[in-house]
């Protein structure tokens, strides 16, 4: 039965008994391998490197874009993979290593080399511009408000000039997308029998957004609307382990920003897993890195010698590896999502382990292939195309992001969901609801880091002024202030959008950056509805302390390298800035515009903005 008494007694433990599903290897038995060089061959000189071994050869190239190259190679006859690997080094091929196409496998293989031209090309993918979407406020559409969903703010962020990857092994529906294409991998043509892809693309991006007359249902908008997507059909998963990371590595090399695989892919790790994942990671973006996502999956039977349902990602499986954000469901409360069994008792719909990452919302959503609003359970597969959907809000509030930026934000920004916040009813089995605590860094086996919160996310990336806000806890100024500085005039031409961009990247790399902005919008917000305030600080104190940021921000060592613009613009500044000393109005104009973000008098001639409540803005 387990340690039981230890569960119920440490607020972090619980059943972390994973039941397996890994086969046996198959060296010496399996007809159907995959070897990957490190450099490009011929077919004719790969083929006849191994025909003296293996008469029957069949070879195939799977990909080949350095520094990935693979082939496959089948044969009526078993073959070792150790004879196979000798065969080429004789011929001269630098092989990297020689694995089961069949069956799983936790070997490592050695890391790629650097990209010989430093960086991928896009292939003609094209992306999208678009102004805010419409949305209408019904029931099924919680999950974009700001209450227990995400909080996507339509009316500054929706998701241009990003790329989406979806993996599936179905392509029903794709008609009603708006889809940049459909790519096929390893299938001569994509299934057509259930709608899992084309409702992943809808609820990250939207559906095709046509003439009335032309659609079957109305038309419906994702997390990020103005994203580009693309549908990768592969074969269904547990039959192979080479569709996986074919359909990742192509997908990056595409140009995907965000890549998003729901299907089952438990069970699925490879070194060709690996290769993809460092390959979409190291090198996506141009280097930057794309984002992969995969829901936690949900393993219900129960370990061997126990009552309990496993309910637990194990370590072995593909979501827990560390270079993938692993989403879990969220449901209508805001915690963990729990379902109904036919006896009316609460089940948890998902996997928890140390490897979940955040939540996004899985309960009821509206259907988005429907005329009238239908709701139904996206569970953790809905939840990583939600996740996948704000990720694209954030790189395209701030395309300079690296993974580590991204990661940054998403965990600094996500609303913390308590750890026993479980709906009200009548548990299944208590044990499914541990554990009940988190730990310091806020981490929680269920719900990760929390819940992702679209609205701060793309606040804080966008902006270093609304970063600060958003850290103090100050959304609504930070949307306010955003709104006003896209509005043209002082505030708006203060400083440009790419070095807004540039300096939000330095605070993630430099704590000490960061801190130095809070304590200037800290003091601002002290000062600026309170003269008195205001006079008792010396003249210029304010400018100076704005001069030592930017000259610190020149000279930091941790932040991210500036481009010549960038740096012409800060120096530019701070010669400004210097001058600006000598005219006692500029502080008190910042501080009076700073004070219209509170909604206080209005004391210059700006416009009274009106905070930006993300739940304000989406629903029209």
């Amino acid at each position: 039965m387990g340690d039981e008494s230890t569960v119920v007694s440490r607020p972090w433990d619980f059943d972390y008994v994973p039941v397996s599903a890994w086969t046996a290897d198959d060296d010496g038995h399996g007809g159907d391998i995959v070897v990957a060089l490190s450099s490009s061959t011929t077919r004719d000189d790969f083929t006849r490197a191994l025909q003296h071994t293996i008469p029957d050869v069949q070879t195939e190239s799977l990909f080949s874009f350095a520094p990935i190259f693979w082939w496959r190679v089948r044969s009526c006859h078993g073959i070792r993979r150790t004879n196979v690997a000798e065969c080429l080094r004789r011929a001269k091929l630098d092989v990297r290593y020689v694995a089961s196409s069949l069956r799983p496998s936790l070997a490592v293989p050695p890391t790629l080399p650097p990209l010989r031209n430093g960086r991928l090309k896009r292939e003609n993918w094209k992306v999208r511009r678009g102004a805010a979407s419409p949305d209408p406020d019904s029931p099924g559409r919680w999950f974009l408000r700001s209450e227990t969903g995400i909080a996507v703010n339509r009316h500054h962020f929706g998701g241009a000039g990003t790329r989406l990857a979806v993996l599936d092994d179905d392509a029903a529906g794709a008609s009603e997308l708006d889809l940049d294409a459909e790519v096929l991998v390893n299938v001569q043509a994509a299934p057509r029998s259930s709608l899992h892809g084309a409702t992943m693309i809808a609820l990250a991006v939207g559906t095709r957004q046509g003439p009335r007359a032309e659609q079957r249902w109305e038309p419906f908008y994702g997390v990020a609307p103005h994203a580009s997507p693309r549908l990768y059909c592969m074969p269904k998963p547990g039959t192979e382990v080479v569709s996986l990371p074919l359909a990742i590595v192509r997908a990056a090399a595409d140009g995907a920003d965000v890549i998003v695989c729901a299907t089952q892919v438990e069970a699925m790790g490879s070194p060709m897993l690996d290769d993809a994942l460092e390959f979409a990671t190291r090198f996506g973006r141009r280097g930057r890195g794309a984002a992969v996502v995969l829901p936690v999956g949900r393993q219900a039977s129960s370990p061997e010698n126990s009552v309990h349902a496993s309910l637990a990602l194990a370590l072995e499986d593909p979501a827990s590896d560390p270079r993938i954000f692993a989403i879990g469901p969220s449901g209508r409360e805001g915690g963990w999502f729990f379902w109904k069994d036919r006896k009316g008792r609460l089940r948890p719909f998902a996997n928890r382990g140390p490897s979940v990452r955040w939540l996004a919302p899985g309960d009821d959503l509206t259907f988005p292939f429907a005329r009238d609003e239908k709701l139904g359970h996206a569970e953790s597969s809905g939840a990583s195309a939600i996740a996948a959907g704000v990720m694209l809000l954030v790189l395209a509030a701030n395309p300079r992001f690296r993974l580590a930026d991204l990661d940054s934000i998403l965990t600094s920004t996500a609303t913390v969901v308590r750890p026993n916040d479980i709906p009200s009813g009548v548990l299944a089995d208590a044990f499914e609801a541990m554990p009940l605590g988190q730990d310091r860094d806020r981490h929680n086996a269920k719900h990760g880091y929390g819940r992702l919160h679209a609205g701060r996310a793309c606040l804080s990336a966008a902006d270093p002024v609304c970063a600060a806000l958003v850290a103090m806890g100050e959304d609504d100024a930070a949307a306010a202030y955003l709104g006003q500085r896209r509005i043209k005039g002082r505030i708006g031409d203060a400083y440009s959008r790419r070095l807004g961009r540039w300096l939000v990247r330095a605070f993630l790399n430099d704590v000490t950056l960061f801190q130095s902005a809070k304590v200037l919008v800290r003091h601002v917000r002290l000062t600026a509805r309170h003269p008195n305030r205001r006079r008792a600080h010396r003249r210029g104190a304010l400018v100076r302390q704005l001069v030592l940021l930017l000259r610190a921000a020149m000279q930091s060592r941790t932040a991210p390298r500036a481009s010549r613009r960038v740096l012409f613009e800060l120096d530019y500044l701070l010669g400004q800035l210097q001058k600006a000393t000598a005219d006692p109005g500029w502080e008190a104009m910042l501080c009076d515009f700073i004070a219209l973000l509170w909604d206080e008098r209005p004391s210059t001639g700006l416009a009274r903005p009106k905070a930006a409540d993300p739940s304000s803005v989406t629903w029209r």
